[in-house]
């Protein structure tokens, strides 16, 4: 009988234990949204495989018309246009943006494709700048990393990486205002597909030259 016990409680851990890792799996597959910057409308899709992430631009046709190839554990991006069929490496020489911020994570909760997402507002009077932002936590391990690898500068991306504890969430929703409440830009995902990426999204297309500047 113990022998038995003890086969049915080790059976128990495995699954325990099975059963945590998958849920801790980090996400991979496919986010899209769009960005609004006064009366311009940009559609954007995050290709997402463990360390590499492909961004798509999307037009106002549908079409793919510019795309970046990211990999964070390697901190490079590569820039492909597929109207030329050529890529380039994007060279990473801006200093990283430090601002002061104030953080405010609130109680407050709002379903965003597919997502209980929780409001974070982030303000710096100095910046004349507040965002708004709805995060969802789904092991989006990806995120942070992504952010550092682009070293962008739009309030967007530099407010967001001064949050502490931002790990593993993304913002399905960023409303970026100045402190008198005039919007100036919003991100918004539209819809999350999981599943498991080809590795060759993630690769220079055959065929492709690299451009060289002179």
């Amino acid at each position: 009988m113990r022998a038995i016990l003890r086969s049915f409680s080790l059976l128990a851990l495995t699954l325990m234990v099975s059963a945590t890792a998958l849920f801790a799996q980090p996400f991979e597959g496919i986010i899209e949204f769009t960005k609004t910057t006064g009366p311009v409308i940009t559609t954007y899709r995050y290709y997402v495989k463990g360390e590499r992430i492909r961004i798509e631009e999307i037009s106002a046709r549908g079409e793919v018309q510019g795309i970046m190839l990211v990999d964070t554990r390697d901190k490079t991006v590569t820039a492909i246009s597929p109207e030329r069929k050529l890529y380039m490496d994007v060279p990473n020489m801006r200093l990283p943006k430090d601002v002061e911020v104030q953080v405010q994570k609130t109680a407050d909760l709002k379903d965003i494709a597919g997502y209980k997402c929780e409001k974070w507002v982030v303000k710096s009077p100095k910046e004349d700048r507040q965002i708004t932002y709805w995060v969802a936590a789904d092991e989006f391990s990806f995120f942070i990393p992504l952010l550092e690898t682009l070293n962008r500068k739009d309030e967007q991306a530099v407010f967001f990486l001064q949050v502490k504890d931002n790990k593993g969430v993304f913002p399905m929703l960023g409303i970026e205002q100045k402190m008198d409440g005039a919007e100036v830009s919003r991100l918004e995902v539209t819809k999350v597909t999981k599943g498991v990426q080809k590795p060759a999204l993630f690769e220079i297309p055959a065929g492709y030259n690299k451009f060289e500047r002179n």
